[in-house]
């Protein structure tokens, strides 16, 4: 086994899709690379949850166990990478603190599922970095809040508290409240043996900002055909919890609301706190070039939400993780910086299921017709790329 001095450490601070899709491109990678440098590589993955969470489903999930069980959204990385031998990856489960470029080093706390446990700030040296976090928001049921504890637990209590709603109100009119609203509204809407009174607010002018004023319009007029009311132009301005365990929200025009089930999806910004700034955008998102690498910092990369180059979306990170491998791969091989990475498309693409049925989109432009919807993702909400993304066969 070679000194722990002489190993090449690449260190990946994240394991969602981003940073577990790179830790799986390198890994597999590493045989070739050490037989064509003599060197020795390890992988090291820093993470704040010990499980992969498929955001993508939530919408549908959070409402009810799918396609099993809340098992089926949260899945044990361990699963992926105990297919590799022990002494080329490692998962540490920890609080990332701090980065020190001038040093090399990563600064973390090791953690429990639901909170810190070590008293003492330990530090990793890395050779080559990938920074891959993602980015986070207010509301566990959309964001990861650290540990899947929280997020898990959110979905419990919504499920749980559910059957006995009589109001509940989605914040956001993007896809995920989109989503959501759709979910509810075959669950619950007007033409259900449960109906509820389901509002969605858009916080702007219309559902969808990122498609065509026409896509958001179609998508508004399925949810209405579920029973769903859409309202424009107000947003949530702030929110208690009751004793009863019920919501006061006040709206924008200040009005007051009493609410069952509050669903917030809004308000994702940048994971990248524990970063310089120096190495941030006015976003918080770290800067990058074309090739994904930190201009400043030799050897280093960002992928994902949380690049500056990035438009966000799980299409983005299937064309930017392979890119970013074999960036790295190139660099380690002696062979330059490799190939810039370009997005797949500068043109409209979203797919948004609004129920199982179908849903709105687009794709390269094109309007998307809601059949095509449900067999991308309506359907089953992709869950059958879940597993395959912790064990690296997406």
């Amino acid at each position: 086994m070679a000194d722990s001095t002489s190993i090449h450490n690449i260190v990946i601070l994240g394991a969602s899709f981003s940073g577990l899709g790179v830790a799986h491109g390198l890994l597999k990678a590493i045989p070739a690379l050490q037989s064509h440098t003599s060197k020795t590589y390890k992988v090291t993955l820093i993470a704040n949850s010990t499980h992969f969470w498929w955001s993508v489903g939530a919408p549908r999930a959070m409402l009810k166990p799918y396609p099993q069980s809340n098992d089926d959204s949260f899945i044990p990385i361990s699963k992926g990478l105990s297919q590799y031998p022990p002494d080329r990856v490692e998962f540490i489960h920890a609080e990332i603190t701090g980065l020190d470029t001038s040093r090399r080093e990563v600064s973390y706390i090791l953690k429990k599922e639901t909170g810190l446990f070590a008293e003492v700030t330990s530090s990793l040296h890395f050779d080559t970095l990938v920074v891959a976090v993602g980015s986070t928001g207010p509301s566990p049921i959309y964001n990861l809040k650290g540990s899947h504890v929280p997020t898990l637990d959110a979905y419990k209590d919504i499920q749980e508290r559910l059957p006995r709603a009589k109001t509940i109100m989605v914040v956001g009119g993007g896809s995920a409240g989109t989503e959501t609203a759709g979910e509810l509204g075959h669950l619950h809407g007007k033409h259900s043996p449960d109906p509820k009174d389901i509002t969605i607010l858009s916080g702007s002018e219309r559902l969808l900002p990122a498609l065509r004023p026409a896509i958001g319009k179609r998508a508004q007029e399925i949810l209405t055909s579920m029973g769903v009311k859409t309202e424009h132009n107000l947003r949530l301005t702030a929110s208690e919890k009751l004793n009863d365990g019920r919501e006061e929200v006040t709206l924008s025009d200040g009005s007051k609301h009493t609410i069952d089930i509050l669903l917030v999806a809004t308000g994702r910004y940048p994971a990248s706190s524990f970063l310089p700034s120096s190495l941030l955008d006015d976003k918080k998102r770290v800067i990058v070039d074309a090739y994904m690498r930190l201009p400043s910092v030799e050897g280093a990369y960002a992928v994902g939400d949380n690049a500056s180059n990035s438009p966000g979306g799980i299409i983005t990170v299937t064309t930017q993780v392979p890119a970013t491998v074999k960036n790295i791969i190139a660099e380690l091989s002696g062979e330059g910086k490799g190939k810039e990475w370009k997005p797949l498309t500068d043109k409209e693409t979203q797919v948004v299921p609004v129920g199982p049925g179908g849903g709105v989109g687009a794709a390269f432009g094109w309007w998307l017709p809601s059949f095509a919807v449900k067999m991308i993702k309506s359907r089953n909400f992709m869950f059958p790329q879940a597993m395959k993304t912790v064990m690296g066969t997406a």
